[in-house]
């Protein structure tokens, strides 16, 4: 073991560029004593502007995300070229450890999660694109999320409430989960009365929505959305 970590700093010290080889060509217990015993700094960018923890994320090593997600040198907000972060990156995974990722990403004190890519969409936006609504509420959780306009809550809403793939009762606990993330957030005024209208009429709206009568609440957002 200590030749190997001795050729793979040797290595990594003439070119350390050569950890996105490795990830490439599916070297990842190279990469990962790379990494752990810092090697190469997990700041290092590729020619498209991703960094070391997104390379990873991309090519599914959960595990090793997550255990180098401690490192406090890490910087969680590098956006790439096309201005997207990890978590931009993260917001497009469907599969369900993308989700402890997100849970770990939350308790990263200097992430931020309201910054948007080059297109003006923050990784809610994404999340909601992709259908992925564990995640999406795991962004609507984090405190700092305040990045959210009545166009991406009617997209939340279309997505969570009015859409007949959910029941009944999920429909009113996914109403519940956003209204209760969303009632203490810094949003816009239009947003904000919006929000304050759901939590103080939620048992009416419950009643509509058990009544398969969602187009009530559905009218009351798009005409929020035109006077915004």
């Amino acid at each position: 073991m200590l030749c190997e970590k001795q050729r793979l700093f040797d290595t990594c010290k003439e070119d350390p560029s050569l950890i996105f080889t490795y990830i490439k060509q599916e070297r990842f217990r190279d990469v990962e004593i790379i990494l752990m015993n810092n090697m190469v700094n997990i700041n290092l960018v590729d020619s498209v502007g991703n960094d070391v923890m997104t390379r990873l994320l991309k090519a599914k090593q959960y595990d090793l995300v997550l255990a180098l997600m401690k490192k406090r040198n890490w910087n969680v907000n590098n956006q790439n070229i096309e201005g997207n972060t990890f978590a931009h990156i993260l917001a497009c995974d469907k599969s369900l450890m993308a989700v402890k990722v997100a849970e770990q990403l939350n308790n990263k004190s200097n992430y931020i999660p309201n910054i948007k890519n080059n297109n003006g969409d923050t990784a809610l936006d994404l999340a909601l694109r992709n259908n992925h609504l564990c995640l999406a509420f795991k962004i609507l959780e984090d405190k700092r999320f305040t990045n959210i306009n009545m166009m991406s809550f009617r997209n939340l809403f279309n997505i969570t409430v009015s859409n007949k793939l959910y029941g009944k009762y999920s429909k009113i606990s996914n109403l519940e989960i956003i209204v209760d993330s969303l009632i203490k957030k810094d949003l816009d005024s239009e947003l904000k009365g919006l929000i304050n209208y759901i939590k103080n009429n939620m048992e009416a709206i419950k009643n509509t929505i058990l009544n398969n009568r969602t187009v009530i609440l559905d009218s009351i957002i798009n005409n929020s959305l035109v006077e915004a």
